[in-house]
């Protein structure tokens, strides 16, 4: 017996991040095998790496997210795992492509996003309804938004469907992330993220565009220009928190 509350911390923490990975991973499985039944291809070695280095990345963040402490993984957390497991099938199509034709598994790429997209609304409302709001849902839910928006850019542009630029849409939230540790790391002032009422809205519309981008039948002008049409409010507005949060200006 121990009185260390490190080791105490982590034995409660790992079955907590052990249960998150395989329940991702057991979706993640059900997915590939629906895919391997509707996909007359089939996944290739290297869509299968690909989701299985995203799933590694995940249960990783699970780790971090969950060593910050211990909270009961509740049935809104739940949603945000399924979340995370339709990211890591989407991640599959940055190497494979969005397959071609008019079979229906040309639309599994948008069916993914659209999956991982709208239970971002489901996952908050049901941990309220449920009174089950916890750290770790809320950390987890801003992580995997954050997933969703970077792999379904990628995917997006991989295929012709967006622009180049709204790769920076895509990698906004990792790149203002780093920027807040390099000022810790270099002594300068950090600030709490302030209320920004605009936050919500520009990333509905920013998981909009590429989800317009990966539907099949509209990819093209149209869905480009609405997409560089969102991308600069979106990061006009993230230079605006960045500004906040280095207290370059008065929020």
């Amino acid at each position: 017996m121990t009185d260390d509350p490190t080791l105490a911390v982590r034995r409660r923490t790992l079955p907590q991040w052990g249960r998150l990975t395989v329940g991702n991973a057991a979706l993640i499985g059900l997915a590939l095998v629906a895919l391997e039944i509707g996909w007359t291809a089939g996944p290739s070695a290297g869509f299968l790496a690909i989701v299985g280095l995203a799933a590694v990345l995940e249960s990783a963040l699970f780790r971090v997210v969950s060593g910050h402490g211990h909270h009961p993984v509740t049935l809104a957390t739940w949603v945000t795992v399924a979340r995370s497991a339709a990211v890591a099938v989407l991640a599959g199509f940055v190497v494979a492509g969005p397959p071609a034709g008019t079979e229906m598994i040309s639309w599994v790429p948008a069916a993914l996003f659209a999956v991982a997209a709208a239970l971002d609304a489901v996952d908050g409302k049901l941990a309220r309804a449920t009174d089950s709001v916890t750290d770790l849902g809320a950390r987890l839910d801003v992580e995997i938004d954050a997933l969703v928006v970077l792999v379904g850019t990628l995917v997006a542009v991989l295929d012709g469907a967006l622009p180049h630029v709204f790769l920076a849409v895509g990698a906004a939230r990792y790149l203002f992330v780093a920027g807040r540790w390099w000022q810790t790391r270099r002594g300068r002032p950090v600030s709490e993220l302030p209320p920004n009422r605009f936050r919500r809205l520009l990333g509905a519309l920013a998981m909009l565009a590429i989800w317009l981008a990966l539907v099949p039948v509209l990819a093209g002008t149209v869905t480009c220009a609405f997409a560089i049409a969102v991308s600069v409010p979106f990061l006009a507005n993230f230079c605006w928190d960045w500004l906040a949060v280095s207290e370059r200006i008065e929020p």
